[in-house]
C-alpha cells in the first residue's frame, strides 16, 4: 500500500506527497543512500535506536574492514557507528546484509585505535583531518584526552552501534535474532532503520527515516588469563551470570582465582557509612559491585593489574538503558554531586561517571586499597541517595 503525506504551507494551501519506493526512482541507489547519511547524519533514528551514540559525526565512506563499511560514525565520546546500506529488493541481499554487517563489528573489534585511525587516513588520505580533528570541528568542546580514551575503551570493549538502512525493511525479526544471538560475542547495539522517500508533484523529496528494530543489549566482559607457561587467552563472561567462576584448566583457573579473590577481602570487609547500601560482592577477576537502588545500576569498583599503566577506580555500571537514564538523570546536579565525590571523579553525561588512579601512584597495595575503600564510600554516600531520590520521583 502506497503511503503519502500532506505538506500544509503558512498560507493554508496543501500539497500531497507521495511514498516513492528507491527501486522506482531514478538514481536512487544504495550508493545516494550512503552519501545522504554521511551527509546528514541526523537523518538516522538515534533517539529510538540507541542515543548513547551520539551525536553522529560521519567519518567515512567505503572503510575497508571484511569488506567495505558504508558509513562510518563516531561520537564526542569515541563511540563508533558502523551502517550498512541495503535495498531489500533482493532477496539475496536480505540473507546476506545482517552477517555482512556482524562481521564488520567482528573486524573492527580487533583494531586498536591506531588501527582505526590508519585505515580512516587510508580512505581519506594522509593529508585529512584525524579522528579528534574531524569530531572537534562539530563539537569543539571535546577534550582530546578524553575523546581518544573513549576511542580506546569502545574497541577494547567491542562496543559499537551496528545498523542496517533499507526500504522498507521485512526480515523475519526472529531470523535476525538468531543470527545476532550466534555471534554476539560483544557488547555491541543493533539496529534496523528504514528510509522513506515522498516525491511531490514539482519533484521534490522528503526523506524520513525511522527505526523499525533494535537488540537489548548483553554486557559481556573480557578477560584475559595468563597461563603458567607464560600464554594468555582469552574468555568472555556475562556480567550479568553473578560472581562467574573461570573456565579451562581447573587448577590454573584456582590459583587466579583465589589470588584475585584475596586481594579484595579487605575492600569487601570494609564498613561503609551508608548502612542502607547492601553488601558488594565480588566478581571475578577484578571487580567488587554493589547495586544502587536505581534498577539495572551499580557501583563497580575495580583494578586492572594487567594495563600499562595498571590503573584502580570506581564507576557507575549497569545495562546500557538504564545506565544511560539514570546518568542523564544525575546531569543537573553533577555541580553539586561534583564537590562531594572523591577528587578527580569524572562525569560524560548520559556515559560514565568515574574516578580512577595509577597503582603506580601509590606507595604499596595497601595504600591502594585505602583509597578504593574511600572512593566506593564516597560513590555510594553521595549517589545512592539521589538514585533512590530519582527511582521514587
Amino acid at each position: 500500500m502506497t503511503r503519502h503525506c500532506v505538506v500544509v504551507a503558512p498560507d493554508a494551501t496543501s500539497t500531497v506527497w507521495k511514498q516513492l519506493p528507491f527501486g522506482d526512482t531514478a538514481g536512487k541507489n544504495e550508493a545516494w543512500l550512503r552519501d545522504l547519511l554521511h551527509a546528514h547524519p541526523e537523518l538516522v533514528p538515534l533517539d529510538e535506536l540507541d542515543p548513547t551514540y551520539g551525536p553522529l559525526v560521519p567519518i567515512c565512506t567505503e572503510l575497508p574492514a571484511a569488506g567495505r563499511i558504508d558509513n562510518v560514525f563516531i561520537s564526542p565520546q569515541g563511540r563508533l557507528t558502523l551502517v550498512e546500506c541495503k535495498l531489500w529488493n533482493n532477496i539475496e541481499s536480505r540473507r546476506k546484509v545482517v552477517a555482512q554487517i556482524l562481521d564488520y563489528g567482528k573486524e573492527v573489534s580487533r583494531w586498536t585505535s591506531a588501527d582505526l585511525a590508519a585505515r580512516v587516513a587510508g580512505r581519506l588520505g594522509s593529508s585529512s583531518p584525524s579522528l579528534f580533528e574531524l569530531v572537534r570541528a562539530r563539537h569543539p568542546e571535546v577534550i582530546e584526552r578524553d575523546f581518544h580514551d573513549g576511542v580506546v575503551r569502545s574497541l577494547r570493549e567491542g562496543r559499537f552501534q551496528l545498523l542496517i538502512a533499507g526500504d522498507g525493511i521485512r526480515e523475519e525479526v526472529r531470523g535476525i535474532a538468531d543470527l545476532i544471538n550466534r555471534n554476539a560475542t560483544s557488547a555491541f547495539s543493533f539496529g534496523l532503520f528504514q528510509v522513506e522517500l515522498y516525491g511531490s508533484p514539482s519533484g521534490s523529496l522528503f526523506v524520513q527515516a525511522r527505526a523499525v528494530a533494535r537488540t537489548q543489549i548483553v554486557e559481556r566482559t573480557v578477560i584475559v588469563l595468563q597461563e603458567d607457561d607464560g600464554r594468555s587467552r582469552l574468555e568472555s563472561v556475562d556480567i550479568e551470570a553473578g560472581s562467574v567462576e573461570p573456565q579451562g584448566d581447573p587448577s590454573v583457573a584456582q590459583k587466579i582465582h583465589a589470588a584475585a579473590a584475596a586481594w579484595w577481602t579487605p575492600v569487601l570487609a570494609s564498613q561503609l557509612t551508608n548502612q542502607d547500601q547492601e553488601p558488594f560482592r565480588y566478581y571475578w577477576p577484578h571487580n567488587v559491585r554493589g547495586v544502587l537502588p536505581w534498577p539495572g545500576t551499580w557501583i563497580t569498583a575495580y583494578r586492572s593489574p594487567g594495563g600499562s599503566p595498571p590503573m584502580i577506580g570506581v564507576f557507575i555500571g549497569g545495562r546500557e538503558h538504564p545506565l544511560s537514564e539514570l546518568l542523564r538523570a544525575l546531569a543537573p546536579d553533577w555541580k553539586e554531586l561534583c564537590v562531594s565525590l572523591p577528587e578527580g571523579a569524572k562525569f560524560e553525561e548520559g556515559q560514565r561517571l568515574e574516578v580512577k588512579r595509577s597503582v603506580d601512584s601509590f606507595l604499596d597495595e595497601d595504600s591502594a586499597r585505602s583509597w578504593l575503600i574511600e572512593a566506593i564510600d564516597g560513590f555510594v554516600n553521595v549517589i545512592r541517595p539521589r538514585a533512590a531520590a530519582l527511582a521514587g520521583s
